[in-house]
């Protein structure tokens, strides 16, 4: 995770199955969506320990990350993510 101390990350987190009404109520601030067989999480954090205990939130709930991608800092914009095609 690079950038200064005040900038906050963006990442994309998949989680296999849709999940989306699970997640609403426990995810305040990210982006949740599902289709497909996935649910996709957008969220912005602002340092590591932020990123794992969202990690951590998820395993309590026995939800099986399939990726996860960091988009870049918050402040920039996020173009041409799309939903990866299931292996």
């Amino acid at each position: 995770m690079s950038g200064s101390a005040n900038s906050r990350q963006r990442y994309r987190i998949v989680l296999r199955g849709e999940c989306q009404q699970l997640l609403a109520g426990i995810l305040d601030g990210f982006t949740v969506e599902s289709g497909r067989g996935r649910t996709c999480i957008t969220a912005s954090v602002r340092d590591e320990s932020e990123l794992y205990g969202l990690i951590d939130r998820l395993e309590e709930f026995a939800l099986h990350i399939v990726s996860l991608q960091e988009l870049g800092s918050a402040a920039g914009s996020v173009e041409g993510v799309r939903w990866a095609e299931p292996a």
